[in-house]
């Protein structure tokens, strides 16, 4: 009878922290595979936008795509970065509270490079081509990137400017909930010592 119960083996596998940290290790990886996919499918889908286009549009595509690739680059670094340290976590009591942290940070860091360049990109796009520049970012990124929708140099700049500020603002704030995780786990162990 006892080869049929598997299940107490199974339940002490995944009750230690080691489980966790290669599941989410290898998540992160994929991810970030899926990621670089996608990000390749929309870069390539943004040059259809070049055919028939004035020399203006032509020389802000290219920087405006030049620049995604590089915000493409860092978000599927900053993946694989946090799947290696997901990976090394040193063995503790609460080893997805750990984990959590981790996970945190890597959003924040991801969404403020993507963010801070995508914001570039555009603003430097609605410089080169007004208002024909949204529906091109659109393309690449579902969020909204940057304030106003100026269509002139001062558009771009405020573009930019807005959304180097709101990267820097998510990136603080996931920073924040990553330290607040770790504090609570601090706090518990604490209390656990103390009983």
């Amino acid at each position: 009878m006892g080869k049929f119960l598997f299940m107490k083996p199974v339940i002490e596998y995944i009750s230690r922290g080691d489980f966790f940290k290669k599941a989410f290790a290898l998540f992160l990886r994929v991810l970030a595979a899926v990621i670089a996919l996608a990000g390749v499918v929309a870069w390539v889908k943004v040059w259809k936008s070049l055919s028939g286009a004035d020399v203006a549009t032509v020389l802000g595509i290219i920087i405006f795509q030049f620049l995604v690739i590089v915000a493409l680059y860092m978000v599927v670094h900053v993946f694989f970065i946090r799947a290696k340290d997901v990976a090394e976590l040193p063995d503790g009591d609460y080893p997805v509270i750990s984990i959590a942290s981790v996970f945190f940070k890597l959003f924040g860091e991801a969404y403020a490079a993507f963010s801070a360049v995508i914001s570039l990109a555009g603003g430097i796009l609605i410089c080169f081509i007004g208002r024909k520049a949204f529906g091109i970012i659109k393309q690449v990124t579902i969020f909204k990137h940057g304030f106003g929708a100026g269509t002139d140099f001062l558009g771009g700049l405020v573009f930019i400017i807005g959304g180097i500020m709101t990267a820097f603002f998510a990136l603080a704030i996931f920073y924040f909930l990553s330290e607040a995780v770790v504090v609570l786990a601090d706090i518990a162990r604490n209390t656990k010592k103390g009983k």
